[in-house]
């Protein structure tokens, strides 16, 4: 039988996850549906980053963050707009299509509603084994965008599926006779899909609490502030940025302070720059700015409203002056010992090096200790210090330590503040 007497579609689909296991509460961050022909010719498309609502899991095979994440839908508020784009298909397929259905399962039994019986296609065990990328490269078809973003996974697999139907009679056969999927009927919800390049165009804008601050700090006929309110503000911004997130209430509250001390636009930019400075001196001061330095301060710069561009700058500026009067590099860096004694507990996967090894989370809790602090396992009421690996995690832990004001600390300032040197 021909592909084109083939009337019924195809929903080719690709989930990024947590994690493997949806049975232990692993789920979809990120999902999409390339909707075709027998013979390859796409009718739609779907994809969409979801919000897991809790940690976002290896972000070193997924690419994402929780930033990415953190305005996403949760996959209910999408799942009516997945199911439109996958209407009147008669089966699904997938590159180890088990993967993708029983994720897909779990999510949409979490609504209530199980997933349909349907006819699937593997891309895997029909191309012979391998992985996407080596599937692929074996049949002469060319990866469009990165391996492990569900989208172009999907179109990929796409492609691939076509070519393997062209040689392979007895699925087109199946598929000829197969009727709709019986898809569940799902409420509508306002929420949106976002695409990666979506939610990263937000993150580029400037933070909604810097706008607020130099937009009402203008009024040139106030005397300048003293310097001590400077200094005050300074350290007040320190302390709101060790966690390398601001939120609506620390914002409320840079922004209430800055009035209250007198500080006009002008002088929040200046202590935004030498706080940024200060950073960038301590990075370079041994001669190496290392990648986790230089991922702390992106986030940082980011923050307080400046690009890439001016990061660049900054660091030039910061090697000059360690050029001219060397800096010691331990004296660059502030060692808060008020930390020793504190119960300090971990979430999320350490992406830090230190001694040539990444920092594991046996690793961390070892470091921690040698430097005074009691580790515990869990969050409670009685805990000092929680830090994190990504500062928008959801994981239950930061959930809990929010919800009790608990001190959050990003973990590479906590390996800075008891004087553990980063690679």
């Amino acid at each position: 039988m021909a592909l084109s007497q083939v009337s019924g579609l195809i929903a080719v689909i690709d989930v990024e996850t947590t994690g493997l296991f949806p049975f232990r509460h692993d789920r979809v961050v990120e999902i999409a549906a390339v909707v075709i022909r027998a013979d390859g010719g796409i009718e739609r498309e779907f994809t969409s980053l979801v919000n897991p609502a809790r940690d976002i899991g290896p972000s070193r095979i997924h690419g994402l963050t929780s930033e990415d994440i953190l305005h996403a839908p949760q996959f209910g508020e999408i799942a009516a707009l997945l199911l439109d784009a996958l209407r009147g298909s008669v089966a699904i397929a997938g590159h180890n299509v088990r993967f993708d259905r029983q994720f897909l399962a779990s999510e949409f039994s979490r609504l209530g509603h199980p997933f349909p019986d349907c006819f699937s296609l593997c891309t895997m065990e029909m191309g012979w084994g391998g992985n996407l990328t080596e599937c692929c490269h074996d049949f002469g078809i060319q990866l469009e965008g990165e391996a492990h973003h569900a989208l172009a996974d999907a179109r990929a697999t796409a492609r691939l599926l076509a070519r393997l139907l062209a040689d392979q009679p007895q699925p087109v056969r199946e598929l000829s006779k197969l009727p709709p999927i019986a898809w569940p009927i799902i409420p509508r919800s306002v929420k949106q899909p976002i695409t990666r390049d979506e939610s990263r165009r937000r993150q580029a804008e400037q933070p909604n609490f810097l706008q607020r601050l130099l937009g009402r700090m203008h009024d040139q006929a106030l005397p300048p502030a003293t310097d001590g309110a400077v200094m005050a503000y300074w350290a007040l911004l320190d302390r709101v940025l060790e966690d390398r997130n601001v939120d609506d209430s620390e914002g409320d509250a840079l922004l209430e302070t800055a009035a209250q001390w007198g500080l006009l636009g002008e002088q929040v930019r200046v202590a935004h720059r030498d706080y940024l400075n200060q950073l960038a001196l301590a990075a370079v001061a041994d001669g190496i700015v290392t990648d986790a330095e230089r991922r702390d301060l992106t986030r940082v710069a980011r923050l307080l409203g400046h690009e890439q561009p001016n990061l660049d700058v900054i660091l030039s500026e910061a090697a000059d002056k360690v050029g001219r009067a060397p800096i010691n590099p331990t004296s660059a860096q502030i060692v808060e010992t008020g930390l020793a004694g504190m119960r300090v507990c971990f979430t999320g996967e350490m992406q830090c090096f230190h001694d040539g090894q990444i920092i594991s989370r046996e690793y961390a809790e070892e470091l921690a200790t040698k430097a005074g602090l009691d580790v515990v396992d869990s969050v409670t009421k009685k805990l000092d210090l929680l830090v994190v690996a990504d500062p928008h995690t959801q994981s239950g832990k930061a959930k809990k330590a929010r919800q009790y004001g608990i001190r959050i600390m990003q973990e590479s300032v906590f390996w800075k503040a008891i004087g553990v040197n980063l690679e």
